[in-house]
């Protein structure tokens, strides 16, 4: 049920949208809900500001220092977001863990950022066990190990000294080219940037309410759609995972304003809301996330809930959030090719294309190359990587790799998501790290993984494998034992030798080239 808001809002930002926003509504708005699960548990926004204090003094009080890194490997619960707004309180770094990883995918996230301590649930302890990883603090929000509630009643109930709006907040990881992923440098100044700029472009106003059907434990969500909902004195409503049905009745139960739909549900969300439209009339906007949709998904959604649909192009490099968005009018005046398109830049943002020299190419909708971004929502660089850092953010531009046009009237288009990425259901497989797990088999003398169209989940990831003597089981056994369930191939193909060019390079796209329209 939707909670009022008071006239009173926030006093005037202080800097830092992450670390005073709760504070600010826990003193305009005490009773109204800030978080809520669909099991029924909430947090108010005077609760939340409580234990969140109480939580930054506890882990300060056992020897974490601003600065350290906390990992957190927890799903869809009002502990994830307590975790991370006690970390934005006490100037600690978060490092999120997505609850799919496996032993070995989160081990090396923990040793690459020297996280200093793991906050967990219960379903993941069996791969904590698995670490190997000796860390100061562990606490299980389940009870074993140090029990949750105690280790935060433990805590005092005042607001640790500031951060600076320059220090890390985030340490959001992203693979790259070598396959081991790259953590992406968000700091408190950036995230407060984003908020602003996608709570304008997604459309959510003052005292929005969402229904969250996707996972906190990716990167993106928390500064991109939670904490701007926060800062609007809003409600986010946890679902447990994505479920259609469930997430249009909730969206009725709650009178929503706001969610946000994954790509391979689009058509299946259209069906449920044709069939009943009264369900998301309260919405005032619905934005289309992760993977990239067919135009006809999206024009199909837009028959259904008219221009109220967002569609837009973001990345973790930009704190998880939006650097072109589309809006209402696109949709009411039938912009050409707006289905194609990602939309114009968000507000304090500035997208441009340029070629392999780094040299603007013309805005005229049909040259194609890097698309380049100058925005204050950028990471400041990548974790212990200056080169890469550089190469990525040098200049104060953000390079992102991804390859596309821009029209005339600004209307951006991305015509490869990156050069390599799979985007397999909204999330993002880097044929570099299944290349990395399978390259280290006895017997592997090359591999290559490419994308496959899939009807649903847009693409999923195929391995081409030089192995003599190993077989398929063998090879995908392994590929379980160390990634997660939606990074594993589809198929593996084991070839007598890949395709390679006259520079000795394999030919990836050869290989995509030989598989069939569907897997």
């Amino acid at each position: 049920m939707r909670d009022p808001v008071v006239a009173t809002g926030p006093r005037a930002p202080r800097g830092s949208l992450v670390s005073h926003a709760v504070a600010d509504w826990a003193r305009a708005t005490p009773d109204r809900t800030a978080l809520a699960e669909q099991g029924g548990r909430r947090r108010t926004y005077a609760e939340l500001d409580v234990r969140t204090d109480r939580l930054a003094n506890a882990l300060l009080a056992h020897g974490i220092r601003p600065g350290d890194r906390i990992a957190v490997w927890l799903g869809n619960r009002v502990e994830y977001l307590e975790t991370y707004l006690a970390c934005a309180k006490a100037g600690l770094v978060v490092v999120p863990v997505n609850i799919r990883f496996t032993a070995e995918e989160a081990r090396f996230l923990l040793e690459d950022s020297g996280a200093r301590a793991l906050v967990h649930e219960g379903s993941v302890a069996p791969r904590v066990d698995e670490l190997g990883v000796d860390l100061p603090l562990c606490v299980d929000v389940d009870g074993a190990g140090e029990p949750f509630a105690r280790f935060l009643e433990a805590g005092a109930s005042v607001t640790p000294p500031e951060p600076d709006p320059d220090d890390l907040l985030v340490i959001g990881y992203t693979s790259g080219t070598t396959g081991f992923p790259k953590g992406a440098e968000l700091t408190h100044r950036s995230i407060t940037h984003l908020g602003l700029t996608n709570a304008l472009s997604c459309r959510y106003g003052l005292g929005s309410v969402q229904v969250f059907g996707l996972s906190l434990s990716f990167t993106a969500t928390v500064p991109a759609h939670v904490l701007p909902h926060l800062a609007v004195g809003g409600t986010t409503v946890l679902m447990e995972q994505w479920d259609t049905e469930r997430v249009v009745s909730q969206i009725a139960a709650h009178r929503a304003d706001f969610v946000i739909v994954p790509g391979p549900a689009i058509p299946e969300f259209a069906d449920v809301v044709e069939a009943d439209p009264a369900s998301v009339r309260s919405l005032r906007s619905a934005l289309h996330s992760a993977s990239k949709a067919p135009p006809e998904h999206l024009e199909r959604l837009v028959e259904v809930i008219g221009p109220r649909l967002v569609e837009g192009w973001g990345m973790t490099e930009n704190s998880g959030g939006l650097l072109t968005a589309t809006t209402e009018r696109d949709y009411v005046d039938a912009v050409p090719g707006i289905f194609s398109s990602v939309g114009r830049a968000v507000p304090g943002t500035a997208v441009t294309v340029v070629d392999e020299a780094g040299e603007p190419l013309p805005h005229d909708g049909s040259t194609v190359g890097q698309l380049v971004a100058t925005t204050g929502s950028a990471a400041r660089g990548y974790w212990r990587r200056p080169e890469a850092s550089d190469a990525t953010f040098g200049g104060g531009r953000y390079r992102t790799g991804d390859l596309g046009t821009v029209s005339p009237d600004g209307y951006v288009s991305v015509v490869d998501r990156r050069t390599d990425l799979i985007v397999s259901g909204g999330m993002n497989v880097y044929p570099s790290e299944i290349e990395r797990v399978l390259a280290g088999i006895d017997g592997v003398v090359e591999c290559a993984v490419v994308g496959a169209p899939h009807e649903r989940w847009g693409h999923t990831p195929v391995a081409f494998v030089v192995a003599p003597g190993r077989t398929v089981p063998e090879l995908l056994a392994h590929c379980r034992r160390s990634l997660a369930g939606y990074k594993l191939p589809t198929r593996i193909e084991v070839r007598d030798a890949l395709p390679r060019n006259a520079s000795g390079k394999i030919v990836r796209g050869a290989l995509a080239a030989s598989l069939p329209s569907s897997d």
